[in-house]
């Protein structure tokens, strides 16, 4: 006869095995993003502009849930499996290679290029970790937008402070934006 204890045993063992083969428990990769700001290093710029480290494929569905039309990659290499992902979600995907080492003018035409081509559409700029894509953003806001350049860098400094190449590119970007 099966006593109280051994019920319990089995019922304890039932519960715990359940438990643990659940695929969403067991794989912390399967999670689905409930937040925009589960994307590395997030950051909404203004209503139209937000940037970011690379979303994840799940991240990639709350992007679109969220509203936004195009996504830009500033990071170099084969994103093919990306492009695919964001043209079936309806979105538009750009890509620009900004080598990390060596940024240049004509990287950051090519991006006001393309903004000013989305007009208000909602766009997402990303690279790996936020870095190219916010100085991106800056840049953007400050020579072609006109928004007050502390305000756009506390969104910058927010993410990280640029510096050594980037902040040589930065000041190149500015300077050649001013003398025109």
């Amino acid at each position: 006869m099966i006593t109280l204890l051994e019920v319990a045993l089995i019922f304890t063992i039932l519960f715990c095995a359940t438990s643990y083969s659940h695929p969403l428990e067991s794989n912390p990769q399967a999670k689905v993003a409930t937040s925009l700001n589960t994307i590395k290093n997030f950051s909404r710029i203004s209503t139209t502009l937000a940037s970011s480290g690379m979303p994840t494929n799940s991240e990639l569905i709350l992007v679109k849930e969220s509203g936004y039309q195009h996504i830009i990659s500033l990071i170099p290499g084969n994103f093919s499996e990306e492009q695919q992902q964001i043209s079936a979600l309806g979105m538009s995907f750009a890509q620009i290679a900004v080598d990390w080492h060596q940024p240049t003018l004509a990287d950051f035409k090519q991006f006001v290029q393309l903004m000013d081509g989305y007009q208000n559409d909602k766009v997402l700029v990303h690279c790996r970790l936020n870095y190219r894509a916010s100085a991106f953003a800056y840049l953007y806001q400050t020579t072609q937008l006109n928004v007050d350049e502390i305000t756009a860098k506390q969104q910058m400094n927010s993410i990280w402070q640029p510096e050594g190449v980037w902040l040589d590119y930065i000041n190149m970007i500015e300077h050649h934006y001013q003398s025109q």
